[in-house]
Parts: C-alpha cells; sequence; structure tokens
C-alpha cells in the first residue's frame, strides 16, 4: 500500500463526515508548513502564495477569485488556530454525526463556513468602520463550518448532556449558547472582527439549517409574493414527486416522539436506544 492508498483510506476509515473534515483540514495546514517552507528557502513570501486560498473582504478582488469562498474554510493561521477548531470538531462534531448523515454534517459544515464568509464580505464593504482596511483584509479558517455544526448540534440535541474535561455535566442548548454569546460579548474590543462575523454566520446557518430539518421552517412562496398565489397546473413528474413529498412527511415521527428520545440519550446514553429508537431518530434527521 503506498502513501496515497493510506491517505484514502484513512480518509474512508469509519465512512465518519467529522473524520474526514479533520483530514482535509489537517492536508491543508500541512501545505501551509510546506509552502512556509519553501518560501524560507526561496526567499519570497509564502503569504504571497497562501493568499490565494484566503477570501479577501475586498469584491473586486473576491471576482477574480471566486473559489476562496470555500478554499478560506480550510485554512487556519498558525497550530493553534487549527487545533482549537479541529479539537472542538472532533468532540462536538461526533455527538451530531450519531444522528445525522455524512452528507448532511458536510453540508452543515461548508454551508456554515460559506455563510460566514459572506457576511464578512458584506459587513466590511457595508459598515463605514472598515471602509479604511476593506482593500486589505483576508478571512481564513474554518470557525464558521465548525461554529454551525457546534450551533446545530445545540439545536438538534438541545438536552445531550456532556461532561467538559470530565469535571461537570451541561445541556448541548447551554455549550451552543456559551459560544455564541462569548463572540458577541468579545466584538466590540475583539482584534478578530472577521473571523466574529464568519462565527455569527455559521452559527446562523446552524440554527436554520436545523429549523427546515425539523420541519419548523417552511418558506412560502405567497409569502414572496401574491403572484405564487395563483394556482399552478403540476406536471406529472411534479404531481408524483409531490406525492412522494407527502407520503415522506406523513411517515416521519412527531417532535414529541423524537424529544422523547433525546431525553432518554441525556439520561442513560445513546446506546441504551432500541433499533427502532434509533431509526426514528434516522428518519426525523433526514
Amino acid at each position: 500500500m503506498n502513501i496515497w492508498d493510506k491517505i484514502v483510506y484513512e480518509y474512508s476509515k469509519g465512512n465518519s463526515a467529522i473524520r474526514q473534515i479533520i483530514i482535509v483540514n489537517l492536508a491543508a495546514f500541512i501545505l501551509t508548513i510546506l509552502i512556509g517552507f519553501a518560501a524560507r528557502l526561496g526567499g519570497f513570501s509564502a503569504v504571497s502564495i497562501l493568499e490565494y486560498f484566503y477570501i479577501p473582504s475586498d469584491i473586486g478582488m473576491l471576482l477574480i477569485r471566486p473559489w476562496t469562498i470555500i478554499t478560506n474554510v480550510f485554512f487556519h493561521a498558525d497550530f493553534w488556530h487549527v487545533a482549537g477548531n479541529l479539537v472542538l470538531l472532533f468532540f462536538i462534531g461526533r455527538i451530531l454525526e450519531d444522528f445525522m448523515s455524512n452528507r448532511q454534517i458536510w453540508t452543515i459544515f461548508i454551508s456554515g463556513g460559506i455563510v460566514g464568509a459572506l457576511l464578512f464580505v458584506v459587513a466590511f464593504n457595508v459598515f463605514p468602520e472598515f471602509h479604511v482596511v476593506v482593500k486589505t483584509k483576508k478571512l481564513l479558517g474554518a470557525s464558521g463550518g465548525v461554529t454551525a455544526i457546534l450551533v446545530a448540534t445545540g439545536m438538534f440535541l438541545p438536552r445531550y448532556v456532556v461532561r467538559p474535561f470530565g469535571l461537570f455535566d451541561v445541556e448541548m442548548r447551554w455549550v451552543a449558547l456559551f459560544f455564541v454569546f462569548r463572540d458577541l460579548y468579545m466584538f466590540p474590543v475583539s482584534q478578530n472582527t472577521g473571523g466574529l462575523f464568519a462565527h455569527i454566520g455559521g452559527a446562523v446557518f446552524g440554527v436554520i439549517y436545523i429549523l427546515h430539518v425539523q420541519g419548523r421552517l417552511v418558506l412560502k412562496l405567497t409569502d414572496i409574493h401574491p403572484f405564487f398565489s395563483k394556482k399552478m397546473r403540476l406536471s406529472k413528474p411534479d404531481e408524483v414527486l409531490l406525492r412522494k413529498q407527502m407520503d415522506n412527511k406523513a411517515n416521519r415521527p412527531n417532535q414529541e416522539e423524537v424529544d422523547a428520545i433525546l431525553d432518554k440519550i441525556s439520561h442513560s446514553g445513546y446506546d441504551s436506544l432500541s433499533t427502532h429508537e434509533k431509526n426514528t431518530l434516522f428518519n426525523a434527521s433526514e
């Protein structure tokens, strides 16, 4: 087995989205180290290369480098930056991973990071406070995606009990609220305003995504414009798709049943669930 095969094996092992996200972030960090090493030997600035992966606050530059909307999510400034994000992701993300599919976890992480990055760009171009630095600021880091997963876990499993450092029990909803209010408290004095915008954007996406999954956030077209209140004739394929969606909604477990199962988890742990209860949670998350 060559090195590439080993990397692919580790990436696919356990079919874990959290594991995959951590591996991709570590790979990006190793690439950062290698570029820095080459820059020192070659006598050039590593930042001149790495800035092609960071999202700029300047809209003109962003239009030239649109891929940075995604790549910025996987790059970090230093060891403590990547370590803090990945440790939090490892301990919190694995909880949510027991109840959601790999695709949903990846969606929360990537979309939370993108929303956070876009909020950073919008804020630095809208608020006069940032006009002086809007041409020079860059954003990088998985904080937006990690915050999205953290808040999504607190929303989806509010009464799930964790024990930080083995010291005391606390429900996930309070953990999520602590991190959100920490960012809001730090906002007026922090030098990392761009990063805090990314956190806020990720948190907002985490809330919206879970409300959507739970069926508590449904956008009606009639709320957008009265035009959509008119009856529209559906084609045959549309009728079939609509019927399937209605059947799926009818078969989805109600929120009271899900809450009862989550309470059982908080008291007895996930392993105490029956097969039927585990399937119920899985169906509720789809």
